[in-house]
Parts: structure tokens; sequence; C-alpha cells
């Protein structure tokens, strides 16, 4: 499942354009950067998760205002992988894990997490995904409050982090 198209929205006083790019493109990698530093400050050390396999990608977003890039995620496919929770069970068909949201804090409380997660679902479902998990944190409180403001609700942990006591793992049928 490859998501190929390019989206644009607009949302409120600002121009905010939404692209579908390549997980390598320059902005997408440098926002990817900022978010792993700050997770990092957040949590007391470097993620130690394994590396994502660019081969496992369907579709990377890139919000801009203006022309400047504020904001990036992703969607891997996870369909029939090891969920990693030791009972050798594996995610569902058609299951996109979400990757790397992250918004500059300048652009912070203006909507464009929550656009790019609608555009996310959006693709996603284009290309045939039902399901979508993701992990965050207890040190991402507003994190959290985003997913569950768009209808994603707590499941079973899952992932590299599944046994630490801060991972919190959501869900959410497209």
């Amino acid at each position: 499942m490859t998501a190929t198209t390019t989206s644009h929205a607009t949302a409120g006083p600002e121009d905010l354009v939404v692209d579908v790019v390549a997980w390598d493109d320059a902005d997408a990698a440098g926002l990817r950067a900022e978010q792993e530093a700050e997770t990092a400050v957040r949590y007391g050390g470097p993620d130690d998760a394994p590396a994502i396999d660019p081969r496992s990608i369907v579709v990377t977003l890139v919000a801009r205002v203006g022309g400047r890039p504020v904001g990036t995620a992703a969607v891997r496919d996870v369909s029939g992988t090891d969920d990693r929770r030791g009972r050798g069970t594996t995610h569902p068909a058609a299951t996109g894990e979400v990757k790397r949201v992250y918004v500059h804090p300048d652009a912070r409380g203006r909507g464009v997490a929550k656009r790019l997660m609608a555009e996310l679902e959006r693709s996603a479902r284009s290309v045939g995904f039902r399901r979508f998990v993701l992990e965050t944190g207890t040190a991402q409180p507003e994190a959290m409050g985003l997913y569950e403001s768009i209808g994603y609700e707590p499941v079973e942990k899952f992932g590299d982090h599944a046994a630490f006591e801060e991972q919190r793992c959501y869900g959410k049928r497209l």
C-alpha cells in the first residue's frame, strides 16, 4: 500500500498547505530530527527503538505555513507484523502505525497537528487501510490529548516500548 497523491488544505487565517513527500525529503527529515531532539529531552535520553525501515512507510506529510515547513507525520504499514507484545501476536491486515507526528513549537496550537492527522487518515483510507495504531508517552500529554480529541482510544500496549510504564498506545478504525 502506498499513497502517492498530493493534498493541499487551507486552515484558519494562515495558509496551511499539507503535501505528500518522500520519507527522505529534506524538510521531513529536518522536522523529524527536531522531534527526536525534543523527545530525548522529555524522556532523558535518545530513543533506543530500532530505526524505521523506509520501505514500510506508506505516506509522509509535511505541513507548511507561508512556505515554511512547520510539521510532519507519517504512517507505516504494520499489517501482519509482530506487535512485540511477547505473545507471538501480529497486527491485523490493513493496519497502519502513525509515526513521527511533530509540529514546530512556534506553530503549535493552530490546528496543524489535527490537519496532519486528518490528511494522514484520508491518505491511508484511500489506499485501503482500515485501522491506525500509535504509541506515545506520558511526557507528551499534549499528544495524548490530541489523539483522544480526534477519536483515538487506548489499546493494549505494543511495539518497542511496550514494557515501559510511561508508554501509551492508541487505536482508531478508519
